[in-house]
């Protein structure tokens, strides 16, 4: 009640009328007459509630506020007698004010008597507001909302009830506005993360709070956009996967879902493009791999034929249909045939009997043996991804091929390492230490240390082969003598090079995929005779494409060299003897095709090198000297293996 009477500063004796009649919310025309009854009323209510109050300090805020108002309605009281003289005379006036004053003390007794009524209902009056003043500060809207209407049903003034509504309105358009504004910026947060679910939510928030916000729309168009590009993405590394693994028919359907799912997608045009042309390559390979099939025939007597058994397996490459593995199988089983575990329970124990050009079949099965391959020994499994030989890291290498003797030949099998070895020196999962190998369909994985050494003068000739997740280089061919010759080999996923030439080493490369590996794609340093690589691609490899330094006579020719992140071609050291020609070298890091300054070149010309960050073709380049880690000789090869034990 006091909010309503209290008076700015203390009441003085000098207060003048008009002061008096501002304070009673009277205008200059408001006649005191009128209102005089209505302020008495008020007073005898006061009266009451310091009567009544129970507290000291409310008591004296009731009395100050009681004596405030008596002292206001004694100035507008000799005003009103003033005005009532010119009609009815100054003896009359004093009368109703006796009287009145005398109605003031006999309602008060009344109040007393009667229980309070009346200041009962200005008791409430007064929590009432104090309660809606503390609903709105802990914006609890629908608390406030009910205690203005209970405000109005107590009679408190129509403007404090409307002022009380709009303030209630206006806390709860800018609670929701922060709420929206918050909402908001969580919907970009998410969308920024690729968290589009909870972006999804977030909208939904939204729109219970703001059906027609205007960023609803945009946020629901850049969720669904993203969605499908996540979708399309799924489904495009489906699609590379399957051509990957020569499965053509799920490539076929995961493009058809591609197709439906997002019509405008940029690879769709290049993937059907490469399926109908892996379909024209099917109908030739089978093609061929009948001609073969039928040319073993004529030769298949029942008895061992090496002759037919090589036509049957390069058939059963082109073409692995069901009936070419089993006339394989049939073939396979003839004469001079060691199977294991059919004849012996270990491949091990299949070596102890084996002489050359005997051929060890290995059913489909994993087979935990560290083997000494004899020489002109085959060992040929059922099945390249169901017939596994691995062994511990720390044992040694999976397969070794040893010095002198004849070529020996392994065909479709897995060969893998169990564990992990972080010594200094690491076994090779098929280490070819001074031997002659033959590699024909056989994937190379998860190797301690390199997957394929070829050393001391050994080597290797490798054919559809897969060198991949290798602790060290995939393929490694060191010291003088020492060769390889690739086609159609992978190499990718290794720690350092896909493949490298060190001390003397040199080799051939053809139709190759050197890829996703952690240093180069390819490394030569000082190989002393040719290096020649054809239609063979490096990319996204952490360093370089191709590097040759010291190198003497390098043939570079029809290859593909793409997005490696420091470089494409490095040739320095003064390398000598080089052609460059026909191959494409674009978007890798740095620079395209670099000769460093002393590099004799002989051609290179037809070459596409472009997109690439810094220089396309540069060369006399001048580079800082090569680290020592980068000029040294790879880690040592492991020490031999002793000779398996009876029984082992």
């Amino acid at each position: 009640m006091r909010q309503f009477f209290a008076v700015d500063d203390p009441v003085a004796q000098s207060l003048t009328v008009e002061a008096a009649r501002r304070r009673l919310g009277l205008g200059k025309e408001d006649r005191l007459a009128e209102y005089l009854p209505h302020w008495k009323e008020v007073e005898i209510r006061l009266a009451g509630m310091a009567a009544e109050a129970k507290e000291p300090a409310a008591r004296a805020g009731f009395e100050k506020d009681l004596a405030e108002l008596r002292e206001v309605l004694k100035i507008a009281s000799e005003e009103a007698v003033e005005e009532s003289s010119r009609g009815k005379g100054l003896l009359v006036w004093l009368f109703v004010v006796g009287l009145l004053c005398g109605a003031g003390y006999w309602g008060c007794h009344q109040w007393v008597l009667n229980g309070g009524s009346d200041l009962k209902s200005v008791i409430n009056l007064r929590e009432t507001e104090e309660r809606f003043e503390e609903a709105l500060e802990t914006r609890r809207w629908d608390e406030a909302e009910k205690l203005v209407k209970l405000l109005a049903a107590e009679g408190a003034n129509e403007g404090k009830v409307k002022d009380g509504l709009a303030r209630v309105n206006q806390g709860r358009v800018e609670e929701r506005g922060q709420q929206i504004a918050f909402l908001v910026s969580n919907v970009q947060s998410a969308l920024e993360a690729g968290q589009l679910s909870e972006a999804e939510t977030f909208c939904l928030e939204i729109e219970k709070l703001q059906p027609n916000h205007p960023q609803l729309k945009e946020f629901r168009t850049v969720i669904s956009e993203s969605k499908l590009e996540v979708r399309s993405l799924l489904m495009v590394k489906s699609i590379e996967k399957a051509i990957a693994d020569d499965d053509w028919r799920a490539a076929a359907i995961q493009l058809n879902s591609l197709v439906k799912e997002n019509s405008a997608h940029v690879r769709i045009t290049g993937f059907r493009k490469e399926l109908e042309s892996a379909e024209k390559d099917m109908k030739v390979r089978r093609k061929k791999a009948a001609g073969l099939v039928a040319s073993a025939r004529e030769l298949d007597k029942g008895t061992h034929s090496e002759e037919a058994l090589t036509l049957v397996e390069e058939a059963v490459r082109l073409d692995p249909s069901k009936e070419n593995r089993e006339l394989y199988q049939r073939m396979s089983s003839y004469g001079k045939m060691i199977k294991v575990p059919g004849d012996h329970p270990t491949i091990t124990a299949a070596f102890k009997i084996a002489v050359a050009n005997d051929r060890v079949f290995v059913a489909k099965g994993i087979y935990q043996e560290s083997l000494m391959i004899p020489a002109g020994v085959e060992l040929v499994g059922e099945s390249p991804t169901d017939t596994i030989i691995e062994c511990p890291a720390s044992v040694g290498a999976v397969i070794t091929v040893g010095h002198g003797g004849e070529k020996v030949r392994i065909a479709a099998l897995t060969l893998r390492h169990t564990g992990l070895v972080n010594d200094e020196e690491r076994f090779p999962i098929l280490a070819v230490d001074g031997g002659r190998v033959e590699v024909n369909n056989v994937m190379v994985t998860r190797a301690s240390g390199h997957g394929i050494a070829v050393l001391n003068g050994g080597e290797a000739d490798l054919n559809l082969c897969k060198v991949t997740d290798c602790g060290w280089d995939g393929i490694a061919v060191t010291d003088e003598g020492s060769r390889v010759v690739l086609t159609k080999v992978t190499s990718e996923k290794n720690l350092h090079h896909g493949i490298d030439f060190w001390d003397g080493a040199s080799g051939q490369i053809f139709e190759s995929v050197f890829t996703g590996n952690g240093r180069t794609g390819l490394l030569a340093i000082a190989p002393t005779k040719m290096i020649r690589i054809e239609k063979t691609k490096s990319e996204n490899n952490r360093e370089v494409g191709f590097v040759f330094s010291e190198a003497v006579g390098v043939e570079l020719i029809d290859c593909d060299v793409h997005e490696n992140l420091l470089g494409g071609i490095v040739f320095d050291q003064e390398s000598k003897g080089i052609k460059v020609t026909n191959n494409r070298v674009t978007k890798n890091g740095e620079a395209g095709i670099v000769f460093v300054k002393g590099v004799e070149i002989v051609s290179d010309s037809g070459n596409i090198v472009k997109d690439n960050k810094g220089k396309q073709f540069w060369k006399d380049a001048v580079f800082p000297e090569r680290s020592e880690d980068d000029s040294v000789s790879p880690p040592p090869p492991p020490p031999p293996l002793d000779e398996p034990k009876d029984g082992e």
